[in-house]
Parts: structure tokens; C-alpha cells; sequence
């Protein structure tokens, strides 16, 4: 159990280090923090949110028959949420400054969310 733990604990700290990220975090489908690399005071919000999100994205891409969701963008004029799927049990977020270049972060979500998966 260990061993799952520092390993999901790996890959979220690591994803700061890829340029244009802010933070990153692992949610579980019903709004609960699995893993973070945001400030404390943030986890709980940033949960919330993200359960909140997935739903709501989930409905549209279904009631406008647009297929399964894949990711969910959001841009704000001070910086970018991001976040994909981690099979049926989790989602991966990533916070991304304004000037982030979004195809590289895209890629290596796709990359991490899939290692994930592997430990989950």
C-alpha cells in the first residue's frame, strides 16, 4: 500500500516540474483529494470543483452527443484548469500559467494519467 501511495505522491510532484505548471492533484470522481501538489489551503476547493466539473462535462458531452469525455479545459485570463480522466475511478488536474504551452502539457497528462492508472 506504501509502495501505491509514494508512488501516486511521484507523479504528482513531479508534473510540477514540467514547464508552464502550477500544480497538480489526483480527485477521486466524488470530490475526494487522492493526492496533491497544491497548497493546503487549496485541496479542498480544488476537489470540490473538479467532481463538479467532471459532472457537468460528462452531461454536456452526452446530451450534445459529443461522445465520452476526454479532457476539460478551462482558461481564465490568469492562467489555465485542466484536467483528464484516470480510468473510471479518479481525474488528474493541472493548473497551468497563462503562457503554458498546452499541447506539451496535454501529452504528458495523457502520459502521467496512464501511469496512474498502472498504480491505482
Amino acid at each position: 500500500m506504501s509502495n501505491r501511495v509514494d508512488g501516486i505522491n511521484k507523479i504528482i510532484r513531479d508534473f510540477e516540474t514540467v514547464p508552464g505548471v502550477e500544480g497538480a492533484a489526483l480527485v477521486s470522481l466524488d470530490g475526494l483529494m487522492i493526492s496533491s501538489a497544491l497548497p493546503e489551503s487549496e485541496q479542498e476547493t480544488v476537489a470540490a470543483i473538479s467532481a463538479a466539473m467532471l459532472t457537468l462535462g460528462e452531461k454536456a458531452t452526452e446530451e450534445l452527443d459529443r461522445g465520452n469525455l476526454l479532457e476539460i479545459y478551462v482558461k481564465g485570463d490568469k492562467g489555465y484548469t485542466l484536467m483528464t480522466s484516470v480510468g473510471d475511478s479518479a481525474l488528474f488536474l493541472v493548473l497551468a500559467k497563462v503562457d503554458a504551452q498546452l499541447g506539451l502539457i496535454f501529452v504528458d497528462m495523457k502520459r502521467m494519467a496512464e501511469a496512474l492508472l498502472d498504480i491505482l
